[in-house]
C-alpha cells in the first residue's frame, strides 16, 4: 500500500511536466529571470525569430508565419507589451447606381447638393429634360423645374421636387423623355411657336401650348414624314431648324403672283439671276437660302412670314460674298487679291483675313470699306484700273482663322477689331457673361447654348442661321477642326448636346444649363474631351 501511494504520487508529480508544450516550458523558464534579462534574452529572440522569416520570405518560403505570429503575440502577453492591430484599408466608395440608391431616403428640393444631384441631372441630361453639361451637383432651379416638366410628361404631380416616386419614375426603362405637349407653357414653347409661325403652320405665338398648337404640330409632322402625335420631342424640333424643312407656305413647285413679286426683290439684291417666270424653281429656292444665310435667317429655302418681312424690308442685306462663304467664287477672288499683293494664301474659304484683304483693296480704290464683295467691289477688283497693294502693305495671310497660331494667341494685326473677326466675336460673346440661361433663348437678355452661338455670330456680322447643337455637329459649311486640342480663340466647338465659343487659353465661353447663365469654363476637363465632336473655324 506504501509502495502503491508513492508511485502515484510520484507518476502525479511527473505528468505536468511530460504534458508541458516546450513552448510554455520556455516562457515558465524566460520569467524566471530579473525584467533587465528578460528584455535582453527577448531581443535576442527577436532577432533569432525576425531573420529566418526575411530569408524565407525573400527566398519565396513563409510556410510557418502564422505560427511565428502566433507565438510572438504570446511573447507580447507575458512581456506586456502592446499590440496595435493593422487596419484593413478604406473599401472604394460605391460608384452611383439605381440599385445602390435606396429610394425611400431621396428627396431633394431647391437648395439640395451633392453627387445623386449630379447623377440626377445627368439622367435628365440623356432624357433631354436639361442640355448636356457638366453637372454642378446643385438642386438648382433650373433643375427642379426640368423635374416637374419630367413629372408632368411622366404622370406625376408636377413639381420641382425629387421624391421616392420620381426617383423610380426618372430612372425607369419606361421614362418618357422631353417633349412639349397639349398644356405646356413657356419660353420653349414660345419659340417652337414662333418656328411654327414662320414656317407658316400658325397664325399667333402666345408662349401656351393650347389646341391650335396641337394642330399645327400635327400638320407639321405629317408634311414632313414625322410620326404624328401632336406633341414635340427631340425629333420635331430638329426637323423644326432643319434645311429640309417643308413649309405650308409658299414652297418648291407653287406659282403665281406672290411668287414673281418675291423673284424680283431677290434678283435686284443680287440673289436670283435667272429669268423671273413667277415660278419657285430650284433657282428660286437657292436664292431664298441665300438670302436667308445673308440674313441671319434660318436657311431653308422656304418664303415663310420672317422671311418675307426681311426681303421687302430697306435692311435686306443685298448678296456679297462674306466671311463664312466658300467655293471656285471665293477662290477666284482670292486668287486676284494674291494677285494684287493684298493676300498671301488662296484657300477657298472667305475667312477673316480675307475681309482684311478685301478692306485694305477697298480702301485702296477709294471703295466702301465693308469687307464684303458685292457688284461693286467685284467689278473693280477684276478691272484693269485695279490698283495693287502699297509698297509697305503686310499682305494678309489667308488663313481661315484670325488668330495667327494656337489657342490662347492675339489676333493677327492685319485683323481688324471692329469686324467679322476673332477678338470681335470674342468681345462681344464676353459681354453677356452673366446673362441668364433660358432653354430656347436667342438673346439679347436669354440664352441656351445655340442661341448664344446664333446672337454672337450675327453680332459681329457673320449671317448665320440659327442652329441647334445637332445641327452644328452635321454642318459642312465651315472648315472643320476634329481635336480638341487644336482648338483656336474664335472657333466655335460643337459637343454631344452643346455648343461654344473658345476664347483662348484653353477656355470656352457658353451658356451653361449647369450654371444657369453664360459663364467662361476650363476645356481640359474629362467631360468636354468625352463629348467633344468636332470645332469649326469659322474666322
Amino acid at each position: 500500500s506504501s509502495y502503491k501511494n508513492t508511485a502515484a504520487r510520484n507518476y502525479a508529480s511527473r505528468r505536468p511536466t511530460e504534458k508541458k508544450n516546450p513552448f510554455e516550458k520556455a516562457l515558465q523558464w524566460f520569467t524566471s529571470f530579473s525584467k533587465p534579462i528578460m528584455i535582453a534574452i527577448a531581443a535576442g529572440l527577436v532577432v533569432v525569430i525576425a531573420v529566418p522569416i526575411v530569408l524565407a520570405c525573400t527566398l519565396g518560403g513563409g510556410k510557418d508565419i502564422d505560427t511565428v505570429s502566433e507565438n510572438t503575440e504570446t511573447l507580447n502577453t507575458y512581456m506586456d507589451v502592446e499590440t496595435v492591430p493593422v487596419s484593413a484599408p478604406e473599401p472604394s466608395p460605391e460608384p452611383i447606381t439605381p440599385e445602390t440608391v435606396d429610394p425611400s431616403t431621396v428627396y431633394f428640393d431647391l437648395g439640395g447638393s451633392g453627387e445623386l444631384v449630379a447623377y440626377i441631372q445627368e439622367r435628365l441630361m440623356e432624357l433631354e429634360y436639361i442640355d448636356y453639361d457638366i453637372p454642378s451637383q446643385n438642386y438648382d432651379e433650373l433643375t427642379a423645374d426640368a423635374i416637374a416638366i419630367f413629372k408632368r410628361n411622366n404622370g406625376l404631380e408636377e413639381n420641382g421636387i425629387t421624391d421616392k416616386d420620381t426617383f423610380l419614375a426618372l430612372f425607369s426603362d419606361e421614362a418618357i423623355k422631353y417633349q412639349m405637349t397639349q398644356g405646356t407653357k413657356g419660353h420653349d414653347v414660345e419659340e417652337m411657336q414662333s418656328r411654327l409661325y414662320e414656317l407658316g403652320y400658325i397664325e399667333s405665338v402666345t408662349g401656351y401650348f393650347g389646341t391650335d398648337t396641337q394642330s399645327a404640330v400635327e400638320r407639321f409632322q405629317e408634311l414632313n414624314g414625322l410620326s404624328v402625335d401632336g406633341m414635340v420631342g427631340s425629333q420635331t424640333l430638329e426637323m423644326l431648324y432643319s434645311e429640309d424643312v417643308k413649309l405650308n407656305y409658299l414652297s418648291l413647285g407653287a406659282s403665281g403672283d406672290q411668287v414673281e413679286k418675291f423673284q424680283n426683290r431677290l434678283q435686284k439684291l443680287g440673289y436670283l439671276t435667272t429669268t423671273v417666270d413667277g415660278k419657285m424653281g430650284n433657282d428660286t429656292v437657292n436664292a431664298i437660302k441665300r438670302f436667308q444665310e445673308r440674313n441671319g435667317l434660318i436657311a431653308d429655302g422656304y418664303l415663310g412670314p420672317t422671311t418675307k418681312n426681311q426681303l421687302m424690308s430697306s435692311e435686306a442685306v443685298p448678296n456679297a460674298l462674306t466671311i463664312g462663304v466658300s467655293g471656285s467664287d471665293v477662290t477666284n477672288i482670292q486668287e486676284r487679291l494674291k494677285e494684287l499683293k493684298y493676300l498671301k494664301k488662296v484657300t477657298g474659304y472667305y475667312g477673316s483675313d480675307t475681309e482684311a484683304a478685301v478692306k485694305a483693296f477697298q480702301k485702296r480704290n477709294g471703295l466702301s470699306q465693308d469687307g464684303k464683295v458685292g457688284k461693286v467691289t467685284m467689278t473693280k477688283l477684276f478691272s484693269s484700273s485695279a490698283k495693287k497693294a502699297a509698297a509697305n502693305t503686310k499682305p494678309a495671310s489667308g488663313t481661315s482663322s484670325g488668330s495667327s497660331g494656337s489657342g490662347g494667341k492675339e489676333p493677327s494685326t492685319t485683323v481688324v477689331a471692329n469686324g467679322a473677326n476673332v477678338s470681335s466675336l470674342i468681345s462681344v460673346a464676353k459681354s453677356k457673361l452673366g446673362v441668364k440661361y433660358v432653354r430656347g433663348g436667342k438673346g439679347p437678355n436669354k440664352f441656351d447654348c445655340s442661341g448664344f452661338v446664333y446672337w454672337c455670330l450675327n453680332q459681329i456680322g457673320v449671317k448665320q442661321g440659327y442652329m441647334t447643337s445637332g445641327t452644328w455637329a452635321k454642318c459642312n459649311k465651315y472648315p472643320k477642326v476634329t481635336s480638341l486640342d487644336a482648338v483656336q480663340a474664335g472657333d466655335i466647338i460643337c459637343f454631344k448636346g452643346h455648343v461654344g465659343i473658345a476664347i483662348g487659353g484653353g477656355e470656352m465661353i457658353d451658356a451653361s444649363h449647369s450654371k444657369g447663365c453664360i459663364r467662361i469654363t476650363k476645356l481640359n476637363q474629362n467631360y468636354w474631351h468625352r463629348n467633344f465632336i468636332c470645332a469649326y473655324r469659322v474666322l
